[in-house]
């Protein structure tokens, strides 16, 4: 019988609403060079997973996850890894060292935590063991120095106390909004690593309730939903390229943005998730602010995802089949089993998480003095943090109403 480990990430990415998160935010943490460059070795992670996901929805499906997430649940798997299993995932995050990996990993989440006083932005991870397994010391000094895990040791044979416990730690890490993500536990599985993510930031410049209206959006089968289009008129940084246009929306203090990618007419979603990286980079570079008209759905969206098959067609594939692959946890092989991935997301007129479109192609060298991008087709986003370059978030939004 093999021992069976399971990986489950969990996004909350909300609106500022009535439930806002008031605590003092801690004082900034410097964000070191070696890091920043170290995180720029794993951009490609961010694109591909993307990619896989995208690949595996069905037309209309809407997409959204966290790399982020994703890379710190898989962080504290890679604390115990060795061999070939290790070089393998190592390779699938873009790192040559565990260390080098964990490190950043830290100085990211620490860095994030305290990026911006007017957004909360939680990273919160958990480590959940049968105790009647023997787990390395080793491998719990890992988790604790370099992400803060909370540790327990649980009696797997009593399945639904075990589970009472987990999801009360999951409820109360996504503030409510996911109750729980733990549904059976078999006699073989051992040990759960679980990545929460929560986010709650204000738009820099909020919408005007008054001016939302009903409208149409238009979905990729050629039919439309009716949806509340937010409306503003405000300076944004507005950029364009081959097949794009795209708007940068910022939150608070302007640290944090979720940047609007919008294909061209002669374009499409795909072809945009397809080639992300190479548009990325020349988005990022892009800092001049034009007035511009912006209309943007409200709406709220929960996606979920197995993530294995997408990992291993990146080439990850002995973690989930080399029972030998994690001696550096415990004994007696262990092999994961599954990898989770939930995401919850809210958008209003005060904040947001999520994306926007527009019907519009155009170059803007001709464009009018009177510039609109009006979100109302398909439309992919990332969110992201300035001062470290972390992406905290991606999708494509295929329906806002789900």
């Amino acid at each position: 019988m093999k021992n069976i480990l399971a990986l489950l990430s969990l996004v909350l990415l909300l609106a500022a609403s009535c439930d806002k998160h008031e605590e003092p935010q801690p004082e900034p943490v410097p964000f070191s060079l070696k890091s920043a460059e170290l995180i720029e070795q794993s951009f490609d992670f961010n694109w591909n997973i993307f990619k896989a996901l995208n690949d595996e929805a069905e037309a209309g499906d809407n997409v959204v996850l966290s790399s982020l997430s994703i890379m710190q649940a898989f962080g504290m798997a890679i604390s115990g890894a060795g061999g070939d299993n290790l070089d393998e995932m190592l390779s699938v995050f873009g790192f040559d060292s565990a260390e080098g990996l964990h490190e950043a990993y830290k100085n990211i989440r620490e860095a994030l935590a305290s990026a911006d006083p007017k957004v909360v932005t939680e990273i919160v991870n958990s480590a959940w063991y049968r105790d009647t397994y023997t787990i390395k010391e080793s491998f719990f000094e890992t988790l604790g120095k370099y992400y803060d895990a909370e540790i327990s040791g649980l009696d797997f044979s009593d399945e639904e106390k075990s589970k009472q416990i987990i999801n009360s730690w999951v409820n109360n890490a996504t503030h409510k909004k996911i109750p729980s993500i733990v549904e059976d536990i078999s006699p073989e599985h051992v040990l759960f690593l679980i990545n929460a993510v929560y986010f709650n930031g204000e738009w820099s410049s909020k919408f005007d309730k008054g001016k939302t209206i009903d409208a149409p959006f238009y979905l990729t089968d050629g039919g439309s939903v009716e949806v509340k289009m937010m409306q503003q008129k405000a300076d944004f940084v507005l950029s364009h390229g081959e097949g794009y246009l795209a708007l940068r929306l910022p939150y608070g203090d302007g640290t944090f943005n979720m940047t609007v990618i919008l294909p061209s007419e002669a374009s499409s979603n795909d072809e945009l998730i397809n080639n992300l990286g190479g548009i990325w980079e020349e988005l990022i570079k892009d800092s001049h602010k034009v007035e511009v008209n912006v209309s943007l759905p409200r709406f709220k969206l929960e996606c979920d995802y197995e993530l294995i098959p997408a990992l291993q067609s990146l080439g990850m594939k002995l973690a989930f089949s080399d029972d030998r692959g994690f001696e550096n946890i415990g004994a007696g092989g262990l092999i994961i089993s599954e990898v989770l991935h939930k995401t919850f997301i809210e958008v209003d007129e005060r904040g947001t998480e999520a994306a926007a479109v527009t019907s519009i192609g155009f170059d803007l060298t001709s464009m009018p003095q009177e510039l609109e991008f009006r979100v109302d087709k398909p439309f992919v986003f990332v969110i992201s943090e300035k001062s470290t370059g972390a992406i905290l978030f991606s999708g494509k939004v295929e329906n806002p109403l789900g």
